[in-house]
């Protein structure tokens, strides 16, 4: 059997190892409250528990963590937001995502407390195995607000990499690639809102829709929304709006640079003058 994107609904009948993973998001769009429920209830299982303070932050801080957690031998039951998003998260630091057997997925955004635990519990019955909770835990203090891609919609057209002042994006011939996700300013989804393709993604933003990683998209509302917050951000003449922007990324990384330069410059006088 040819190996397959991983599915979050994908049930295997051969007899693996179990494990859960839970993501405690780290961001506004889940109740702290149903965290803490969800959390002390793991603790009772007869499964492997990993708990992720935030799977977003630890994808580009500490992905080592993670290399051993993921096999291909293993069942895993994976608790968080939305399952289109949280593919693309381990697709972004797992090279064999493709060999994950992910039995189910629990939406903690949509789903209601009561089927959680019902689903815990069903995916933990029949193991006997020994209890083993643990926490990988990033706390650098980075809110983890960036963008991530869904390839399966983006075109490649580049608007977000123009349309971003702060580097983030970098546009080639046939691809957009997010390569500076700690330059995205906090809060700002801006550029997810004007992607025409709806392939942009910021796993804590707190509404919802495709922009949040919603798994339903509804096209016709989305495109509707896209051609007003176009005309909002961009006015009527779109690609002169965004070639000035362009500039203005470009001249905002051009000041950057020389304050980096200039910071490197004082530390190295400061250091010969104390000799």
């Amino acid at each position: 059997m040819s190996a397959k994107r991983v599915k979050m609904t994908e049930i295997l009948n051969e007899k693996r190892e179990k494990h859960i993973l839970f993501c405690k998001c780290g961001g506004e769009r889940i109740s702290p409250t149903l965290i803490d429920s969800v959390n002390e209830h793991l603790k009772n299982q007869t499964v492997p528990v990993t708990c992720l303070s935030d799977l977003c932050g630890i994808v580009h801080l500490k992905k080592e963590f993670l290399s051993d957690l993921l096999s291909g031998d293993t069942e895993y039951l994976v608790i968080g937001c939305y399952s289109r998003t949280m593919n693309i998260l381990f697709g972004q630091f797992y090279e064999d995502a493709d060999k994950l057997v992910v039995r189910d997925h629990i939406n903690l955004i949509d789903s209601p407390y009561d089927q959680i635990i019902e689903r815990i519990n069903s995916f933990s019955a029949g193991s006997d195995g020994n209890q083993v909770y643990s926490d990988i835990i990033e706390d650098s203090g980075w809110p983890s607000w960036y963008p991530v891609i869904d390839y399966s919609r983006c075109t490649a057209c580049g608007q977000c990499a123009d349309f971003c002042l702060f580097g983030v994006y970098e546009k080639t011939e046939d691809s957009v690639n997010v390569i500076n996700p700690q330059g995205c300013k906090n809060n700002c989804p801006a550029c997810a809102r004007i992607c025409p393709a709806s392939a942009i993604i910021f796993p804590k933003y707190k509404n919802g829709g495709a922009v949040g990683g919603s798994d339903e998209i509804d096209e016709f509302a989305e495109q509707q929304r896209q051609a007003l917050d176009l005309e909002n951000f961009l006015g009527s003449d779109i690609y002169s709006a965004l070639e000035k922007r362009k500039l203005k990324r470009q001249s905002i990384i051009r000041n950057e640079s020389m304050n980096t330069a200039l910071d490197e410059r004082d530390n190295a006088l400061k250091g010969i003058n104390k000799k």
